[in-house]
């Protein structure tokens, strides 16, 4: 099991190449920008941790937590948690050569000789619906391709409108983040029974006995309590409130090993699950 890994596209292995869609991309800062480059500089499955950023670099503790907020809010980044049986171990650091969330990339066009993936070159078009998939659907499509084995992923250009088109309508109908669909996929890919009976995303549309889609069971989320957010924070004591100085109402966490203040904690819950501690 990885944990505390950098973990970025193969073909990217080798080489200190940095993709061009991070220089593309509007409104992300410098130091952001930077700290992408310099995690793509590191071999595959280097080991990596906060701690071992911040040795690296000048910037303060907030100031990398900045950075690493906007990369994954951009998508160019998932912060994975790894629990083995249960208990919080580190994180995985997985990089994107494009931003999954699909934002638009700005500025002028790529060279014509840059590599590019096939559904670009393809210009795959939804043939119901005679409309173009958005970029948030074709940045996707790649990484849910490669969780599944060569001989299952699609070849043909109607295959490849199928998978797209189921894409599309968990984000566009079901209302599902592409992202976290992702991370549950990869989950199952890794399962011992799902992993021989969950051989393409067109599954996901599909329904159960019980006339429940795939999706929808995947991503069932119980309620969660105040005690479900406790257990995700490593030697959690105590939650706290503050207020910044325009008087928004911010929340820490106190552990056994330190405070872990509000832009940390964002990098570790959910909106929801902060809106719940404030709320508490």
């Amino acid at each position: 099991m990885k944990i505390n890994k950098i973990i970025k596209p193969k073909r990217f292995s080798r080489f200190v190449i940095i993709p061009s869609a991070i220089f593309r991309f509007k409104n992300i800062s410098a130091a952001a920008t930077g700290l992408y480059c310099w995690l793509f500089s590191h071999e595959e499955n280097q080991d990596i941790t906060f701690t071992f950023i911040m040795a690296h670099f000048k910037n303060g503790r907030d100031a990398l937590q900045t950075c690493i907020k906007e990369l994954t809010a951009a998508g160019f980044m998932i912060r994975e948690q790894v629990k083995v049986e249960g208990k919080f171990k580190g994180y995985n650091y997985i990089l994107n050569d494009v931003p999954l969330t699909g934002k638009p990339l700005t500025g002028k066009p790529l060279p014509g000789n840059q590599q590019q993936s096939n559904i670009y070159i393809d210009n795959i078009y939804n043939n119901k619906s005679n409309i173009k998939y958005d970029n948030r659907v074709l940045n996707a499509f790649d990484h849910f391709v490669n969780l599944f084995p060569e001989k299952n992923q699609p070849k043909t250009k109607a295959q490849k409108n199928n998978w797209l088109d189921c894409l599309d309508k968990i984000q566009r109908i079901d209302k599902y983040d592409l992202g976290e669909v992702y991370l549950k996929c990869k989950e199952l890919r890794t399962d011992s029974f799902w992993q021989n009976n969950f051989l393409t995303i067109l599954k996901l549309r599909n329904t159960d006995k019980n006339g429940v889609k795939y999706i929808d069971r995947f991503m069932y989320k119980k309620s969660v309590t105040i005690n479900d957010i406790r257990k995700k924070i490593p030697g959690h004591i105590s939650f706290y409130k503050y207020n910044d100085p325009n008087g928004k109402t911010l929340v820490g966490a106190k552990t056994i090993n330190g405070d872990i203040d509000f832009l940390m904690l964002q990098t570790m819950l959910t909106e929801d699950e902060i809106k719940i501690i404030i709320n508490d």
